[in-house]
């Protein structure tokens, strides 16, 4: 059973479920014709198709801009950023260059973008 999660429309769902699963590292564990799930430790990340009506508008620059206008953001815990930045590279997103990395609490903290150009978070637990 899932304890959490966070739900992305998607323009093309078993793209963007490629593109988190190699990633995070996390296994697809559930496709639909409209959805594909992800889920690992409790988390689940749900991708659902954008309605066609909504898909007819939408067009993705390459490579994509970043959504910055949207009020939600997906954070996930990853074991080493310099590995995430390189996985999300060869998976057709990016990781913003470590000048752009910064911390909070225990975390080296880093944002991304994925091949639709939503925004998402990696933080990586620091030693204690």
């Amino acid at each position: 059973m899932s304890v959490a999660g966070f739900v992305l429309y998607s323009l093309d769902p078993q793209a963007l479920a490629r593109f988190y699963a190699a990633l995070l590292g996390w296994p697809i564990s559930d496709q639909q014709p409209d959805y594909l799930q992800l889920q690992h430790q409790g988390m689940e990340l749900t991708l659902i198709q954008v309605p066609a009506a909504i898909a007819a508008r939408i067009v993705l620059q390459d490579p994509p801009l970043p959504r910055s206008d949207s009020a939600c953001k997906p954070v996930f815990w990853i074991s080493d950023l310099d590995q995430a930045r390189q996985r999300a590279a060869s998976a057709g997103g990016r990781l913003y260059e470590p000048e752009r990395e910064w911390r909070f609490k225990d975390a080296r903290v880093c944002d991304g973008i994925d091949p639709e150009g939503n925004i998402f978070q990696l933080r990586q637990s620091l030693p204690q």
